[in-house]
């Protein structure tokens, strides 16, 4: 068993199982004593088999005084701190050295038997040849049965006193052989124990010298991490400073791209109405155009407003781009920042939203305005017309038109009155749709 015990351990174990209501016994503090002398006395360390001998051997020198359940408790209570392996080693070894000396008796009465049963046949054998010898030298007489079995039973008891004497020589013999094999074992088993205490002994300063060395190297790692933690704290430190560096030129950031984001979509929205007026103004333009092109010119026309929606339509997702563009960068900056981004872009939004509303009431009155210049046109076309026939009823020619007049085309002044309504409705067609287009 490896396990060893201390002097404290194994006296307070008995000490703590003797005390009975705070008292001891006479003889438990006798037996208290004896076994304290053995323990002083025993050289080396105490493993769990040298204080089961020395149990053992002040329970021989008090045998009268203590009782077999006593000192049966006493053991359990010394050795409770050995682990149940090791108890059950010792009592392995208590059952096997029990099972040896029933094997050693059980030996004993096999060879007494062996031996009676030998004898006693060879008796036998004896008593019928000098039966029978005796027969042949007296033939005459015949003896009798009786005398026959008292001779065998004279013989046998003879034979078997000298079993019984043989038996016992036998069991003195197997005795001391077994007792001198015991003293061996017990012998060899002292210079075993007293080996395996030195070996132990050695093993302990060996590992008293290593565990001098761990805790050398213990209190040098200690050293080394208290010194490693004091230049993290150090570097920790240095890091929050860095982070709070950080954090505030991150919030100046954030503060300067809330501002730059804010004049982007001032600009924007600027933009956005220039745009919108020149495209008012466009239309005005386009709608003149209209009044005074012909189809071609109004197709042309069409083409090159398509052609600027398109290009309207490109101002306003690169618009959408640098936006999107803004925003990305203001996330990456700062996270906290985010929601004071998004309102900023949801107001942008709003007052783009109200700008276009804006525009789409005011282009919704021009055309309410073109309609009504439609209106007041048409009614003025009406009333030149009404003076043009009104005119051309009271003019009457005294002389016949010239010569081939019928071939000549009608008046240009009198067509382009005709088409008029037309080219307006056409330029209003337009305007209308250059409107939708930028307010998509």
């Amino acid at each position: 068993m490896s396990a060893t015990l201390n002097l404290s351990e194994i006296l307070s174990g008995l000490q703590d199982e003797i005390t009975i209501n705070g008292t001891i016994s006479t003889e438990h503090r006798a037996f208290y004593t004896a076994f304290r002398t053995q323990l002083d006395t025993h050289p080396g360390a105490f493993l769990a088999a040298d204080v089961q001998r020395l149990m053992e051997a002040t329970r021989a020198e008090m045998y009268e005084e203590i009782s077999d359940e006593e000192f049966e408790s006493f053991t359990k209570a010394v050795l409770s701190k050995i682990s149940t392996k090791e108890l059950l080693e010792i009592e392995s070894k208590e059952k096997a050295e029990i099972h040896s000396a029933e094997r050693v008796a059980e030996m004993v009465r096999e060879v007494e038997e062996e031996t009676r049963a030998k004898v006693a046949a060879e008796y036998r054998l004896k008593a019928e040849e000098e039966l029978r010898e005796k027969a042949n030298a007296k033939p005459s007489e015949k003896p009798a049965t009786e005398d026959i079995e008292a001779m065998l039973a004279e013989k046998a008891k003879l034979a078997a006193e000298q079993a019984k004497l043989a038996v016992e020589r036998a069991a003195i013999e197997a005795e001391a052989s077994a007792r001198q094999a015991e003293e061996d074992a017990r012998a060899q088993q002292r210079k075993d124990e007293h080996d395996k205490a030195l070996a132990e002994i050695e093993a302990a300063k060996i590992a008293a010298q290593k565990e001098t060395a761990r805790i050398k190297a213990e209190t040098a790692t200690k050293i080394r991490e208290a010194e490693e933690a004091r230049e993290h704290a150090a570097l920790e430190e240095l890091a929050r400073a860095d982070r709070e560096a950080a954090r505030i030129h991150a919030e100046k950031e954030l503060e300067e791209a809330k501002i730059q984001a804010e004049k982007e979509l001032e600009e924007a929205k600027m933009q956005a109405e220039k745009e919108l007026e020149e495209a008012k103004m466009q239309a005005e333009q386009e709608m003149i155009a209209a009044q005074e092109a012909s189809k071609q010119a109004q197709a042309e026309q069409e083409l090159a407003a398509v052609q600027e929606a398109a290009k309207q339509a490109q101002a306003e997702k690169e618009l959408e781009e640098a936006r999107q563009q803004a925003e990305k960068e203001l996330e990456e900056a700062k996270l906290q920042a985010e929601k004071e981004l998004e309102d900023a872009r949801q107001q942008a939004e709003k007052e783009l939203e109200e700008a276009k509303h804006q525009a789409e009431q005011e282009m919704i009155a021009a055309q309410e305005a073109a309609k009504q210049a439609q209106a007041e046109l048409e009614l003025e076309e009406q009333k030149r017309l009404a003076e043009i026939e009104e005119s051309t009823e009271k003019f009457v020619p005294d002389l016949p038109p010239p010569q081939g007049s019928e071939s000549l085309p009608p008046p240009v002044e009198q067509q382009s009155i005709g088409k008029l309504p037309i080219i307006i409705g056409g330029g209003l067609v337009i305007a209308a749709g250059l409107a939708a287009v930028f307010l998509i």
